[in-house]
């Protein structure tokens, strides 16, 4: 690979389920010759934050994997009752309601979300540090995307913004309604899918990028599916883009309700399976050769 290209690995939102199709892909993907270039730019939304985050501190997709398919080792995920369909369609609605505003949409989105604030977080915070190996923050570059739940504003969280690496991971991943919003520097934090279930678009200035989105282009939701836009953002701006999507039988696994963590081990099997239909299609920055 020429010294000038960059990468960019963009991990996208969907859930227990999505974090574990993301890990059966990325595990599968390794056994074909992938691998993380050392420039590598991970950028994680929600279930991605998760995976970003484990990679970018040098974990392997193999040991992640396994961890998947351990019972014991997943045993602190919960339950929660969640819809992706109704979520979908009342996201449509809301477009509606607000007259296609995407700000508008967002900030009611927020207010729902503020509900929670002020909730205890001890509980969320220990089902986050059950997925993470290390708890400080890589020195690889990884952006977790968050958004304002008062300003709908959304927010890189990097090593230098001064909230611990747990807390990140928790802010981008707080879906609302369901975990509490994650205060920093005077703001509220939610769930980063509220402004894109990817957020490729913040990937601009990378020459290669690659896009795993377990929610696929989620062009159902009109607040968050914004993928095809963003991959031709980047495209015109000179970056090859790579996307991974869901196949039947990985969408079958994943489920509507992706907070079931009962359905995580059929995921991330899936995911490895999958792996071995899209490795001759993503671009040759990514593999060995």
């Amino acid at each position: 690979m020429e010294q000038s290209q960059t990468t960019a690995l963009v991990l996208g939102g969907g859930g227990v389920t999505g974090i574990a199709w993301l890990i059966g892909v990325l595990a599968g993907l390794a056994r074909y010759g992938f691998v993380l270039p050392r420039n590598c730019h991970f950028i994680g939304t929600s279930a991605g934050s998760v995976v970003s985050t484990e990679l970018a501190n040098g974990i392997s997709p193999d040991s992640l994997l396994n961890r998947q398919l351990d019972t014991q080792a997943t045993s602190s995920e919960s339950f929660r009752a969640y819809s992706q369909r109704e979520a979908d369609q009342k996201n449509q609605v809301l477009m509606q309601k607000t007259g296609g505003d995407l700000v508008l949409a967002r900030l009611r989105i927020g207010a729902f979300a503020l509900r929670k604030a002020g909730a205890d977080l001890g509980p969320r915070r220990e089902i986050i540090r059950s997925r993470l190996t290390l708890l400080d923050w890589p020195v690889r570059k990884l952006s977790l995307i968050a958004v304002d739940a008062q300003s709908a504003e959304h927010v890189t969280l990097t090593r230098d913004s001064g909230l611990p690496l747990i807390d990140a991971v928790m802010a981008s991943c707080a879906v609302p309604g369901v975990w509490p919003t994650v205060p920093w520097n005077g703001r509220l934090l939610m769930d980063g899918g509220i402004r894109s279930m990817t957020n490729a678009d913040l990937a601009s200035g990378s020459s290669n990028v690659l896009v795993l989105a377990p929610l696929g282009y989620s062009q159902e939701n009109p607040v968050s599916g914004h993928l095809q836009a963003e991959i031709k953002e980047l495209e015109r701006a000179g970056a090859r883009v790579d996307v991974v999507t869901p196949d039947a039988v990985s969408l079958s696994e994943i489920g509507d309700n992706v907070l079931d963590p009962s359905r995580s081990q059929a995921s991330a099997l899936a995911g490895l399976a999958q792996a071995s239909d899209v490795c001759n299609s993503i671009s040759a920055p990514w593999f060995c050769t």
